[in-house]
């Protein structure tokens, strides 16, 4: 399992644009994802690249809260 996300600058004719990348599931195995943000002077883009970073977490924590609670059930025995 590939866990993780986070934001990058790429300058392009010596500007600089953000970035969000995560990794996700495509056709059973699991990827980096590149999203384009916006200017990295942006404080729209900034505060998009926070919220998505946030979204993100909460999405992998409530996954493997679902996952650990699978996992220990099966190893005690119980389903």
């Amino acid at each position: 399992m590939h866990v993780g996300c986070g934001v990058y600058e790429l300058r392009i004719r010596d500007r600089p644009y953000l970035y969000f990348w995560h990794y996700e599931s495509k056709g059973g195995r699991r990827v980096q994802v590149k999203e384009y943000l916006g200017p990295s002077g942006s404080p729209d883009a900034r505060a998009e690249a926070g919220r998505r970073c946030e979204a993100y977490f909460d999405r992998v924590a409530s996954s493997l809260a679902r996952i650990r609670q699978r996992t220990v059930a099966e190893a005690i025995g119980h389903r």
